[in-house]
């Protein structure tokens, strides 16, 4: 395999000695051709054949010799990527298959295989050249997927007009299409313009639509709202009657249960339900007037009614039972249980646009709703506590809004501690808070 300088001084001379000689006659053989150099579809001998005329051109009886060949391969590939302002991943597919072709070379040299002889290649180059071409084929495909996505971030972001690079054939097409776009348009006046927001219209569509999603996801979701607050309010109950106790401030336990247990898990689903639809609401941004915010709303409704409807079936068969009593006051009883609704939508509109900035934000939103949960009267009122614990207790709005639904629902039972100014304070300052944020995070979530 190796060569002796004699050898080679011998077959130069011998060379000379013909007729054919001429000088720089073989540069071409180890001299890069920028042009096939950077196409992914060339073979790989326009590298290999270089660098194995190098190779056998210098010395190459060890592995120091031979690094600095490959060194030198390696240089002016370097220097034909800045001469030639090759892209930078076929560049880097140069890179890659210059060091494929070093690591097969240098393991059959090892292996004492004639590298030298005419028409070796190594066994196994084709086919890792395929798979680095195939790698390189993807990257270039997800460089182009990058490249798009942050083009039409970029129109979205900017409210500017996304445009294509289209084929010359397709332009024509695009033009004949716009020309007759254009006709329908013109012969007909839009009865409705929805300017800056989707409108009634669209409300009461995505309503459907969301009901819809809802049946046919899970027929047992509708069953299990009835369940989830027969759940915690026989958790509370159990809790209390262990105690020996079935009465609190007046309020039967079980009806004292059933009210509390409902309305959180209301504000639960609202709450979780509504950042949920804020985010993911991306697959219909593409419709004409829908926005995170419309979809979040239209959650909140739908959640909040469904609730109602819980409520309404909890009390009747309670009351059939003889197990609940009946509201006192109904429509401010209604009013609370709405109040604590739009409360729980506020709080899920800011959530999902914390969650634009902060994908993993929602991952933390059981945690603050559980949290929340312990100082929000579902549990007992304030005034069940020590006079120095209920400032712990009523700092939360919700606690405040738990107790007025109370008031409301039992007539012997009349918070001391609630205050209604407080909590209409603080529900209306959420809903401006929760507005404020999805406005700031408006132009961060994109279309898919």
């Amino acid at each position: 395999m190796a060569t002796s300088n004699e050898d080679r001084i011998r077959g130069w001379r011998s060379r000379r000695q013909g007729g054919n000689y001429t000088v720089g006659a073989g540069v071409s053989e180890w001299r890069l051709d920028p042009a096939a150099l950077f196409d992914s579809n060339s073979s790989p001998a326009v590298l290999f054949k270089p660098l194995l005329a190098r190779l056998q051109g210098e010395p190459h009886d060890s592995v120091a010799a031979r690094r600095a060949v490959y060194d030198a391969i390696q240089s002016e590939l370097d220097e034909a990527v800045v001469r030639e302002g090759a892209d930078e991943m076929v560049a880097d597919f140069s890179r890659r298959r210059l060091r494929l072709i070093v690591r097969l070379l240098e393991h059959d040299i090892r292996t004492d295989v004639d590298v030298f002889k005419p028409g070796y290649m190594p066994a196994k180059l084709v086919e890792e050249d395929l798979r680095l071409n195939a790698a390189h084929e993807r990257r270039v495909q997800r460089r182009r997927q990058e490249e798009a996505q942050e083009a039409r971030r970029h129109a979205s972001r900017n409210d500017i007009a996304l445009e294509i690079a289209l084929a010359p054939a397709e332009t024509g097409d695009l033009a004949i299409l716009r020309d007759r776009m254009r006709g329908l348009h013109l012969g007909h006046t839009p009865r409705h313009a929805d300017e800056g927001g989707g409108g009634v219209r669209t409300l009461f569509a995505l309503f459907i639509y969301q009901l819809q999603v809802m049946h046919g996801e899970s027929r047992f979701a509708l069953v299990w709202a009835l369940i989830g607050p027969v759940v915690l309010l026989t958790l509370i109950t159990s809790m209390y009657i262990i105690l020996g106790t079935h009465y609190i401030m007046g309020m039967d336990v079980l009806t004292f249960s059933m009210v509390g247990a409902t309305t959180w898990i209301m504000f639960r689903q609202v709450t979780l339900r509504t950042s949920t639809a804020y985010v993911s609401a991306r697959g219909l941004l593409n419709l004409p007037g829908v926005t995170p915010l419309m979809c979040a709303v239209v959650h909140s409704f739908l959640y909040t009614v469904v609730y109602l409807v819980v409520f309404g079936v909890l009390i009747s068969a309670g009351h059939a039972l003889n197990l609940v009593t009946l509201p006192d006051h109904v429509t401010g009883f209604l009013m609370f249980v709405v109040s604590m609704g739009v409360f729980g939508g506020a709080l899920g509109v800011l959530f999902g646009a914390i969650s634009t900035t902060w994908r993993f934000f929602l991952r933390v939103a059981p945690i603050i709703e559980r949290f929340l949960q312990l100082f929000s009267s579902v549990f007992l009122v304030s005034e069940q506590l020590p006079e120095q614990y209920r400032p712990w207790v009523l700092w939360s709005p919700l606690a405040h809004g738990m107790q007025l639904l109370r008031s409301a629902y039992f007539t012997n039972y009349t918070s001391q501690d609630a205050r209604l100014s407080y909590f209409l304070i603080a529900l209306v300052f959420m809903i401006v808070i929760a507005w404020a944020a999805q406005r700031l995070v408006r132009s961060d979530v994109q279309p898919m």
